[in-house]
């Protein structure tokens, strides 16, 4: 990523509602670890089952979720996807589709797994993303 690109980027995810616990160089450490990806219109992020390889930070555009069948949110700018199967370990829990072209980072898993080490802000904020995303059962 060129410098510009990464200040950017920084500012843009600073000023988001997810990455309010964290501080700059928090910021500054996942756009590090990550790589700019553009994305379609009606692409799959994530598909409910499949092993998990990534997690994402939207840069622009929309994006569905879904579980199972049921729509049950839209995120957009500076929202987190994926970050469910790196708390839980193991398979995706949902699957998320773009409605309209944009961008976003991407962070391979091992990558972010080892920087949530060292961060213990970040970690939080994934963790705490994750646990307003669960479905609650019924009852």
């Amino acid at each position: 990523m060129v410098h510009d690109d990464t200040s950017a980027i920084v500012d843009q995810l600073a000023g988001s509602a997810s990455f309010s616990r964290c501080d700059r160089s928090d910021i500054q450490a996942l756009v590090a670890a990550g790589k700019q990806t553009p994305f379609p219109a009606h692409w799959a992020f994530v598909q409910e089952g499949t092993p998990a390889d990534a997690c994402y930070v939207l840069l622009s555009g929309t994006v569905k979720v879904f579980y199972g069948r049921q729509e049950v949110a839209v995120l957009g700018i500076g929202d987190i996807i994926g970050e469910g199967a790196l708390v839980e370990g193991g398979q995706r829990t949902a699957t998320v589709t773009s409605v309209e072209h944009g961008s976003a980072l991407r962070v391979e898993y091992d990558a972010l797994r080892a920087l949530l080490a060292d961060r213990p802000h970040l970690r939080e904020t994934m963790v705490a993303v994750w646990r307003s995303r669960r479905p609650h059962p019924a009852g």
